[in-house]
């Protein structure tokens, strides 16, 4: 990665920050990649996550410095819609910047784009401060952050927390392992787009290109939580992902997803398995007529 720096400041009260943006370039690795060579959607994020990480500390609200606060920043709801997939050695430049917020939230904007300047995504995302203590989120406004008050926004339409769906069926389990933790301790958010991703292939038998997801956080998850992972159909190519901390007495729902995907009208090809089948049937089939 490739940090650009900061490419514009406008403000007019000392201190304050009304809208600053940042530029990185990243060159899609092959480890980010899946068997077909397109950029894995959960790596994607975490190229997002690694940007706001830099701009944060560049703008003196990253990880040391809310640690001096005792506190520590959380995602809370992210968008992304993907105009072009990345690929397989792409090189990508990542612009954010702040753009606004509440009592509560704070969000921030992407849009990514190749070398020659075409668009391949956008993302809007709202972040929250936690006590590191507490786990209780705090009020933006008490904590001297010099956050925008507002700014542009990457999206058309405004970002809202999603809803639970109807009708999910359960297609994966798992239990959080340690590698599934990141610099602050806890299960990183992208995690949890992973295993979202891995449960709709297990429903459909495989991944189609996705077009756009959104993550709502709920709850926290620990090291050696069992997660189970159920998945709805929720409209034209829209699947609903629900995923549910296994606790006693009763189990607590962490997190919603929702996977826009593009699934080509011919039929699937058949798995492994299908097609040994096939092969089979065809091969004790006489051969005279």
């Amino acid at each position: 990665m490739h940090g650009l720096g900061p490419s514009k400041w406008q403000g007019d009260i000392p201190g304050q920050l009304f809208v600053m943006d940042r530029e990185d370039q990243f060159t899609v690795k092959a480890f980010d990649c899946r068997p077909d060579g397109g950029m894995r959607t959960n790596a994607l994020m975490q190229y997002l996550q690694e940007a706001a990480a830099c701009h944060a500390e560049q703008l003196g609200v990253g990880f040391a410095d809310m640690n001096r606060r005792d506190c520590f920043w959380v995602l809370a709801n992210l968008r992304l819609e993907i105009t072009r997939e990345p690929k397989w050695m792409d090189c990508l430049t990542i612009r954010t910047w702040p753009s606004g917020h509440t009592r509560c939230v704070a969000t921030r904007e992407f849009v990514g784009t190749t070398s020659d300047g075409t668009e391949l995504f956008r993302a809007g995302s709202e972040w929250m401060v936690l006590d590191r203590r507490s786990g209780r989120p705090q009020n933006l406004t008490r904590l001297d952050l010099h956050l925008p008050p507002a700014g542009p926004k990457a999206l058309p339409v405004p970002l809202h927390r999603l809803k639970t769906a109807q009708g999910y069926v359960k297609t994966d389990a798992l239990k959080v392992p340690f590698s599934a933790l990141d610099f602050n301790g806890h299960v990183n958010n992208t995690e949890y787009l992973r295993w979202a991703l891995d449960g709709l292939h297990q429903r459909l038998g495989r991944l189609p290109e996705i077009r756009a997801v959104q993550v709502t956080y709920l709850a926290e998850v620990f090291q050696g939580d069992e997660i189970e992972v159920l998945v709805s159909p929720i409209g034209n190519n829209r699947f609903g992902v629900l995923e549910r901390a296994s606790r006693r007495p009763v189990g607590v729902d962490v997190c919603l997803v929702e996977i826009d995907c593009c699934i080509p009208s011919e039929p699937v090809p058949p798995t492994n398995e299908e097609g040994l089948q096939a092969s089979v049937l065809t091969a004790r089939e006489p051969s005279g007529r």
